[in-house]
């Protein structure tokens, strides 16, 4: 395989890995939101859109740095408004009563920004220590000429990773993930305990927006910040969950890699690119039904 061969298949590859790390961060708040709650969340676009929209004002007052911590912060707070203040009363509801609900305040988010900050796009700018590129053939041994990538595209991907790391070690090896695990499985056992299961159910749902609010924090601006940026990843990110799995975390995982890597892989084909994910999806569910990693009864 000569070195031009190997550098094109390497950057095609990491681009796939950055393509999906949006999807990853979104599908991973909505299926851990579906796993744990039962609830199918058709407002968490909305949440990803307003977490872009948030960092978008923030940061110029605060300093990028800053708006890292504030935002996911923000988003987690509106999460914890929202599973109080709506969620809460459609758990027991089907789950079409609760699309109709999410969608509906999905709708409302989106005019609320579009009121605020009009239908225009905004600028995004990027901090000092995001702008540039990476000159990826001084550290990699394998990668012959002159190789580089976006700086803030590989920021945007290794805290794709580290923020599903951090996800995956909070419930398999903490006491909250061990109650939420427990409470999935049985929570009238949990209450007789004397365990405030709906305490820990809240923070879970404001755990999901928080991701959200971090894939909108690092992709807006990869992805553009608009009223319509909420809906325009909702189908996709959706399709990560279905694909992998609804209520696996780590199918979301697979499925979010799965998608980046087609849409990198069929960038060359324009009019094929967005046709390959939803074929992957209907291949997908035609061998598994449930999903790469689906568990047995969920949503049958």
């Amino acid at each position: 395989m000569s070195g031009s061969t190997v550098n094109a298949l390497f950057m095609q590859v990491l681009t796939g890995f950055q393509l999906g790390a949006i999807y990853m961060l979104i599908g991973l708040g909505l299926t851990l939101i579906f796993g744990t709650l039962g609830v199918v969340n058709f407002a968490h676009g909305a949440l990803f859109m307003l977490g872009a929209y948030a960092a978008v004002t923030l940061a110029p007052q605060t300093g990028f740095a800053l708006a890292i911590l504030l935002v996911p912060l923000l988003l987690f707070a509106f999460g914890i408004v929202m599973e109080r203040g709506l969620i809460r009363k459609f758990y027991d509801r089907p789950h079409t009563d609760q699309i109709m609900l999410t969608f509906g305040l999905a709708l409302v988010i989106q005019e609320a920004l579009k009121w605020i900050y009009g239908a225009n796009s905004l600028p995004f700018p990027l901090p000092d220590w995001g702008n540039g590129i990476v000159r990826l053939h001084e550290y990699l041994p394998f990668l012959t000429g002159f190789v580089a990538y976006p700086k803030w595209r590989l920021i945007l991907t290794v805290v794709s990773f580290a923020t599903v790391i951090a996800l995956f070690l909070l419930l398999q090896f903490t006491r909250f993930g061990l109650v939420v695990r427990a409470g999935m499985r049985d929570p009238e056992m949990l209450r007789f305990l004397g365990v405030n299961i709906q305490r820990r159910f809240a923070i879970v749902f404001g755990l999901g927006a928080a991701i959200a609010g971090v894939a909108g924090l690092f992709g807006g601006p990869v992805a553009s910040v608009y009223p319509g940026l909420g809906m325009a990843y909702l189908v996709p990110s959706f399709l990560v969950v279905v694909i992998g799995g609804m209520g696996s975390l780590p199918g979301a995982v697979v499925a979010a890699i799965l998608l980046g890597m087609a849409l990198s892989f069929s960038a060359e084909y324009s009019a094929m690119q967005q046709v390959s994910v939803y074929l992957i999806a209907v291949v997908v569910l035609l061998l598994r039904p449930r999903g790469l990693l689906g568990q047995k009864g969920v949503l049958e």
